[in-house]
C-alpha cells in the first residue's frame, strides 16, 4: 500500500508537470506550481526529483519510451522493410494525435535549453542508437537514401510532425485515405534512394 502511494504521488507530479509545461512552458512553471497542481508538498516533489531539470529529464525519458514502444508495436509481424517503415510512420503520427499534451511536451523539450542534457541521457542515447541501426540496415538494403543518419532522422521526424500538425488543424483528414496515402508518398519519396 505504501509503495502504491509513492508511485501515485510520483505519477501525480509527472502528470501535473507535463500538463503545466505544455500549457505554460518550462520557465514559466516553477516547482511550487507543479507541487500545488499535483496536490503534494514541495518536499515530496524534491524527494522524487532533486531538481526541476531532473523532473523534466525523467518525464521526457518516460514519454520517449512510451512513444518508441507504440511506434514499434507489431513491427515483428511485418516482413517487408517498406511496410515496416510505413508502420513506424503511421504509428508515429497516430501517437502524436492520440496524445497531444505528451506530443507537445516532447516537442517543447526537443527545442529547449534542456535538449542537450535530455539527449545525453543513456536511455535516450540507446533509442537513437537503435534507430540508427535500423536506418543503417535499410540503407544497406537499398530501402532508403544513404545520407547522414541524424539528418535522415530529423527529416523523418519533420514529416511526421507535419502530419500531426496538419491533421490536428483539419481533423476530418484522419479518415481521408487519399490524404493519408499522399502523406505516406511524401514521406516515402523523401527517403527513397
Amino acid at each position: 500500500m505504501i509503495s502504491q502511494l509513492k508511485v501515485d504521488k510520483k505519477e501525480l507530479l509527472l502528470n501535473a508537470a507535463m500538463n503545466l509545461f505544455s500549457e505554460r512552458g518550462f520557465h514559466a512553471t516553477p516547482t511550487s506550481v507543479i507541487s500545488k497542481e499535483a496536490g503534494v508538498s514541495a518536499g515530496i516533489l524534491f524527494h522524487y526529483f532533486k531538481t526541476k531539470n531532473d523532473l523534466i529529464i525523467e518525464l521526457y525519458v518516460s514519454l520517449k519510451k512510451e512513444y518508441s514502444g507504440f511506434i514499434l508495436k507489431d513491427i515483428d509481424k511485418i516482413k517487408s522493410p517498406i511496410n515496416k517503415l510505413r508502420l513506424i510512420w503511421s504509428n508515429s503520427w497516430r501517437w502524436g494525435l492520440e496524445n497531444p499534451v505528451k506530443f507537445k511536451f516532447l516537442q517543447q523539450a526537443d527545442n529547449s535549453t534542456y535538449s542537450k542534457s535530455i539527449k545525453n541521457h543513456p536511455e535516450i542515447i540507446a533509442k537513437y542508437v537503435m534507430f540508427g541501426e535500423f536506418i543503417k540496415e535499410y540503407i544497406d538494403q537499398g530501402v532508403i537514401k544513404d545520407v547522414d543518419h541524424e539528418f535522415l532522422m530529423n527529416s523523418m521526424s519533420s514529416l511526421i510532425i507535419s502530419m500531426i500538425n496538419h491533421i490536428s488543424n483539419h481533423p476530418d483528414l484522419i479518415n481521408d485515405t487519399v490524404f493519408i496515402e499522399k502523406g505516406w508518398e511524401m514521406f516515402n519519396n523523401c527517403l527513397k534512394p
